[in-house]
Order: C-alpha cells, then structure tokens, then sequence
C-alpha cells in the first residue's frame, strides 16, 4: 500500500497561543508533526485591537504559515486566524468563524478550511454598568474562561483569578472594560472550534486527487440555481450542489444535493 504523500513530514506551525497543543494530535493521525516556529503572530493583529489586522482571514492565515516556514526553513506551514463578533447570518448572536491554512510549497498548494460555530465565550461589559459582577463572570464562564480588563491607561489579559481581577478593578478608574480573552489559550470554547477546523483540514488533505494524486481534494465552491416549487422562476443564489476539485490540477467534479426546489417562501418572485 502506497504511503500518503505527508507522511513522516513536518510542518511549521506560526502560533504563540499553545494552539500546536489542540491541532497536533488531530495532524499526527494524517503523519504530520509540528514544530512550533518563533513568530510574534500579534503582529499580524490582536483582538484586543493594539495592532489591526490587515487582510481577510485567509489572506493573514496563509501569511502567519509562510512567516513559520520562513523562520524554520520547512516546506510546509500552518496556521489558524479566528475572528469572533456579530454572527454574518444572525446579527444578534457572536459566532467564531475558525480559518486554519495549509501550505506546502513543495506540491505548491495553498489549502485553506473555515469552522463557523455560534458556541463560543463572547462577553463584554462596562464595569459601572454591570449591576451584579458574580452575574456577568458566571455568563463569561469565569475562570474557565479568561478574562481581558482594560481602561483607557492599561490592559490586563488572561486573567484568571478573582482575587487578581478584584485588585486589578480596584487599581483602574474611569471606562474599565471587562471581556473574555479570545486568545486561543484562555477561550476553551474557541479551543473545541480550532479543534474541528483542524479536524476538517486535515480530513481534507487525507483525500488524494484521483487524477494526479495531490493531497487535499475537496469542495472548492458551490453550484447555484434552482427552480421555485410554485411558479418555477430560477432561484440563482439557490445552493444546488458542490463543487469538488484538486488543490492542484484542474479535476473537478459535481456532487449534485436532494435538493430540487426552492419554496415560495424563498423565490424572489412568489416572495420579492
């Protein structure tokens, strides 16, 4: 039986928020090991907002790998980017949107994988208008989940402790903002997101190209347009299947879903 192409390699891994910690296990099934590079990642941008970040999420994922494998000199490189905020779809609730890339500049391939969860520890209060403290740190899952204290002099992050938080607010005056830390080493819950992202990656670059065998055949796109049920006008922006490729050739193939129509609830002319 022939060998996966990444078997027995190792891949830099651009993190300083002990993320190698929940993606190698998940690596190591596919024969990938990490090798942690020294990259100041924070550079590329903070959730707390000293540096912003430049790019789309996977425009700065891809560059945090090629950071990494610059810095260990290895051909292959990984790295994640999360953003957390208002939910694209429903507003009103925070979701996580986990991008993890994958690089390999020996096959020349850039693999890149989203996770969208609406699970994630998203709170953020203003000190003087949180009437009951133990309240807001129980919605926050405090300790399990670290806190960021900042006012408009100082920042205080990963806090864990509430006898530290309890000097720090004493310490602070005037707009004291108090939120989960995001980084991935204080955020359990971005940590399960990170986990299935990875596990979503790595399921990807299992899959070999039946036509040139190059790791990471997998959905490149959607196929749109359906008919409306009732009076049969096209839905265009209808998903009616997937579109699966290879990462480096030009094989493609549709995978069409049950799908048949869309109801009249979602055709721009039953419903306008």
């Amino acid at each position: 039986m022939k060998l996966h192409p990444y078997r027995g390699t190792t891949a830099a891994i651009a993190t300083k928020h002990l993320k190698e910690q929940i993606i190698a296990p998940i690596f190591g099934e596919l024969g990938v090991s990490l090798e942690v590079a020294a990259v100041d990642t924070d550079l590329l941008g903070t959730f707390t907002g000293e540096i912003e970040r430049e790019g789309t999420p996977r425009e700065v994922a891809i560059r945090k790998a090629r950071l990494g494998m610059a810095a260990t000199g290895l051909p292959y490189g990984l790295a994640s980017e999360g953003s957390i905020g208002p939910d694209p779809i429903v507003p009103f609730l925070a979701s996580d949107i986990e991008c993890l890339a994958w690089v390999d500049d020996r096959l020349g391939i850039e693999i890149v994988e989203f996770h969208r969860s609406m699970e994630i520890k998203a709170v953020h209060g203003v000190l003087a208008e949180i009437a009951d403290l133990d309240e807001f740190l129980s919605k926050a899952d405090f300790p399990n989940h670290g806190l960021i204290v900042k006012s408009d002099a100082e920042i205080f992050k990963g806090v864990t402790d509430r006898g530290q938080l309890q000097k720090i607010l004493n310490k602070l005056s005037g707009y004291v903002i108090i939120e989960n830390d995001l980084r991935a080493h204080f955020s359990p819950t971005r940590q399960k997101n990170i986990a299935a992202v990875a596990k979503q990656l790595a399921g990807r670059l299992a899959v070999l190209c039946d036509a040139c065998e190059t790791p990471g055949w997998g959905v490149v796109g959607n196929i749109y347009g359906l008919e409306c049920r009732e009076c049969g006008g096209l839905n265009e922006k209808a998903v009616r299947g997937k579109l699966m490729g290879c990462a480096k050739c030009e094989n493609r193939k549709e995978v069409i879903s049950d799908r048949s129509f869309v109801a009249p609830a979602d055709c721009e002319f039953c419903n306008p």
